[in-house]
């Protein structure tokens, strides 16, 4: 079954299409999918606030400078300010001389901010108290206390197994040590069904 658009469907429709990213789940008013005249406009904007070109190296920080210098979305200056790294990646930044405008019509490549909604590890610390004995060395038992009361000893040791604890305070905090490993084994064990829970932060 073939289905006929008139002229302007048509044009509609590439004119949408330029506008789509991530097959059509982002759409910004103001960039498309292709490198236009405004994006040559940000590009040389970027590269003259910006001539040390190893600061633009982590995008998502400079891209809200830009964002702020430029009145636009931190979506649309996270996209532009990628495109542009990935733009001088091919070119030589020292010896190029031009105002990019040979670009025009390149396509864009999408980039965003993601987020999993996932576990994270923590770890808890339970306070509690066991006797034991403080050991030290003083001139007498007044000197030795005295030394307790600035924090000082020599030593100590519990005499006592039991543990007087309140169980409700619990410092818990994030397990900094295992969440590098526990977020990589956690994707490759169940990534197709993370799937679902990936959400674009802005659109």
């Amino acid at each position: 079954m073939r289905i006929k658009l008139r002229e302007n469907q048509y044009s509609r429709l590439l004119k949408e299409n330029d506008k789509d990213f991530l097959d059509g789940s982002v759409n910004f008013k103001e960039i498309g999918n292709k490198v236009d005249k405004f994006i040559i406009k940000c590009y040389n904007f970027i590269r003259k606030q910006y001539p040390n070109f190893n600061h633009l190296r982590y995008i998502p920080t400079v891209s809200q400078k830009v964002a702020q210098d430029l009145a636009i979305p931190n979506a649309v200056s996270l996209v532009i300010c990628y495109n542009y790294i990935l733009l001088w990646d091919k070119l030589d930044p020292k010896n190029y001389e031009g105002d990019l405008s040979e670009f025009l019509g390149q396509p864009l490549e999408f980039y965003g901010e993601f987020e999993l909604s996932e576990e994270i590890p923590v770890r808890g610390y339970l306070s509690g108290y066991q006797m034991g004995k403080y050991t030290g060395y003083a001139t007498n038992e007044e000197d030795f206390l005295d030394q307790l009361e600035d924090g000082e000893y020599s030593n100590y040791d519990t005499t006592d197994s039991y543990v007087n604890y309140d169980g409700v305070d619990i410092d818990w905090e994030v397990d900094e040590g295992y969440i590098d490993d526990f977020i990589s084994q956690r994707v490759g064990d169940y990534r197709d069904d993370m799937e679902d829970n990936v959400e674009l932060v802005n659109k």
